[in-house]
């Protein structure tokens, strides 16, 4: 059975339930097929941290009976999701915010300014509205979730973690140390700046879910 702070690796395809398009899927020949796929999208299973909020609580409780290998269909109501939109969270903005975020409005466009995303819906002068309410508001919804792994020990935590906040770097070129109370990563050079930032999240899901006690990084240069 999935506990909490297990960290899963799932596959889903989230559709409306009443007309059935498919709204969001991990799979790229799904998206292809159903006209939503997107370059921008990077299409694998994701990895998600069981009881802090990654997934719906009703999408919890609806998949913490499954093992790794095992799918399920099931469907929410809109008020099981993410309930109805909310008109409250449609803003007018001024463009000046976006010219310091360095941010080019079309409507369209999906932003995300601090830990809020929203989508651009006009842009006219020198003013921008944007939709703060998620995008499945006011649908019911069927989601069918495969489990492709259950991370549940601390070290299988680790490259849970690894796969969850540096997915972006081929796997042969992060090594791992672990003793008994520390963890050490050791990376590849001239990774992108915005690593720092994902350095300090892996740290705090490593506090958060085990019981180790320090988190180390080291660069590691390599001769060609």
């Amino acid at each position: 059975m999935i506990k909490e702070n297990d960290i899963l690796e799932i596959d889903l395809i989230v559709k409306d339930n009443n007309t059935k398009e498919v709204l969001d899927t991990t799979l790229e020949e799904i998206a292809k097929q159903k006209n939503i796929y997107s370059e921008k999208i990077n299409y694998s299973p994701l990895k998600v941290v069981v009881g802090k909020g990654e997934l719906l609580e009703n999408v919890e409780k609806n998949i913490k009976a499954l093992e790794k290998g095992q799918k399920k269909t099931f469907s929410l109501k809109k008020e099981e999701a993410f309930g109805d939109k909310d008109s409250k969270k449609t803003k007018l903005m001024p463009m000046s915010d976006f010219k310091k975020e360095n941010i080019r409005p079309v409507p369209g466009l999906h932003i995300n300014f601090g830990n809020t995303t929203g989508k651009i819906i006009s842009v006219s002068g020198g003013r921008v509205m944007v939709d703060f309410n998620h995008e499945f508001c006011g649908k019911d919804l069927e989601y069918t979730i495969e489990i492709k792994n259950i991370f549940s020990k601390d070290e299988e935590k680790i490259t849970g973690l690894i796969e969850k906040f540096f997915y972006f770097v081929p796997k042969d070129k992060i090594e791992k140390k672990i003793t008994e109370k520390q963890v050490e990563l050791m990376l590849p050079p001239g990774l992108p700046k915005e690593t720092d930032y994902l350095k300090n999240m892996f740290s705090k899901f490593v506090f958060d879910l085990t019981d180790y006690e320090e988190v180390k990084y080291s660069e590691v240069f390599k001769k060609k």
